[in-house]
């Protein structure tokens, strides 16, 4: 049987970036944010004619009058009514919708740098069903105003190993030598089916809030300096309830990620055994170390219901900190990457739940393994280690104080 002929247009848009692009608030509270034209090498080596400039939107302009030079880009969208199906392409980005809010950018002015206005109002007026971009190298799939955007980044290597969870777009890459294309559209199917992408799903969880601009994750902190302002306190995390966004990216990634995270932990406590542990100039002092904190204090942050509380002993427990999130380190620490999906965003918005510190409670005999546990939390939730905070005396000093306790119901033994 012959399949149906569809008409499908395809079309593919110039364009540069600007600053003038990024329209969101700037973030505050923080210095040593570098300018966009300290960080892109495009500002360097490109030349452009005289009068021409990507610091006043003048390049991005010119860039997109070529459009017109190739199409009768009238023509084209009057012609656009006559096709089923459109596709359109460009480098950069249409909408500050397909980008993270800047908090979230390792480098959050890096957003002046990967957009266009002129790019969106061509969107905006063909209105392709699928629009597909690149350059910023997340993997995306999201709707915005009727049209899906997709991003599917091969990326760098670099990139692909150290952060595949925000890199990958359902199974692309795939991680071998020659990866497999990612399919937008078939002949015989039409539109390929939606695909996870980490950031695109923390974004249709949450929404966008580029409004929050003094709270910031912790590999963007790293090198900045806090800077408190009237009605400002700058503050490393995320929004109350919101679970990391790299836990969103694909089971596999998010296990090699949890992986390396373990590793660099387990490399820095043999450092320090043998001596040779060096402060990373980059963190801000006093933000590498686990800070413990008093029974006395939980019991004041727990009466302003603000924190969340996780028990991290390993081994049968008879009672544990009521309503407490139980992660046993270093069995499910290690591991709880590798949770399906729902479990994972269940547990994620649990630890993540309330502004105060995350509160480890474990062995009083063992507080090397409670510490272990704090810094590795902290690495995998993206947060300081000093705002992972170990209870000094574990579930011991918990008890002396008369903190709430939950019973543990053990499972009944038969008898024969």
């Amino acid at each position: 049987m012959t399949q149906p002929v569809v008409r499908m247009r395809i079309s593919t848009i110039e364009s540069w970036h600007h600053p003038q692009w990024d329209v969101e608030p700037e973030i505050s509270g923080w210095h040593g944010l570098l300018p966009v034209d300290q960080m892109l090498s495009d500002y360097l080596l490109t030349h452009w004619p005289q009068g021409t400039s990507i610091k006043d939107g003048s390049a991005a302009l010119a860039v997109d009058k070529v459009n017109d030079q190739l199409a009768d880009w009238d023509h084209l969208l009057t012609r656009r009514r006559d096709f089923r199906e459109v596709l359109s392409f460009s480098h950069f980005l249409p909408r500050v919708e397909n980008n993270p809010e800047k908090r979230y950018l390792t480098h959050p002015n890096l957003a002046k740098g990967i957009g266009s206005q002129y790019l969106r109002k061509r969107v905006d007026d063909l209105r392709p069903n699928v629009h597909v971009f690149g350059h910023t190298h997340f993997g995306y799939d999201l709707e915005v105003d009727g049209v899906r955007y997709v991003q599917a980044p091969l990326s760098m290597s670099s990139e692909r190993h150290s952060r595949g969870t925000t890199v990958a777009l359902g199974d692309f890459p795939d991680g071998l030598p020659f990866s497999h294309p990612f399919m937008v559209w078939h002949s015989r199917t039409g539109w390929a089916p939606k695909s996870q992408g980490a950031w695109s799903a923390y974004v249709e969880r949450y929404g966008r809030r580029p409004d929050v601009t003094w709270l910031i994750p912790s590999y963007v902190a790293d090198g900045l300096e806090p800077a408190p302002s009237a009605g400002i306190t700058p503050k490393v995390g995320w929004l109350p309830g919101r679970m990391p966004v790299w836990l969103f990216g694909p089971k596999s990634q998010r296990i090699q990620e949890a992986a390396a995270e373990s590793r660099k932990i387990s490399e820095r406590l043999a450092k320090e055994a043998a001596g040779t542990y060096r402060r990373n100039k980059n963190h801000a002092p006093g933000t590498e170390e686990p800070l413990p904190i008093e029974a006395s204090e939980v019991g004041i942050l727990l009466c302003k219901g603000n924190i969340a509380v996780i028990d991290v002993r390993e081994g049968e427990c008879f009672s544990r900190p009521a309503n407490c999130i139980e992660l046993p380190h270093p069995s499910k620490t290690n591991h709880f990457a590798a949770l399906p999906d729902d479990e994972l965003l269940d547990l994620g918005e649990r630890i993540m739940a309330g502004e105060g510190p995350r509160i480890l409670v474990g062995d009083p005999d063992a507080p090397a393994s409670c510490r272990h546990a704090a810094l590795l939390l902290a690495a995998l939730l993206r947060l300081w280690p000093r705002d992972v905070r170990p209870l000094r005396g574990g579930f011991k000093a918990w008890q002396a104080q008369g903190l709430p306790v939950t019973k543990v119901a053990r499972e009944p033994i038969d008898v024969w």
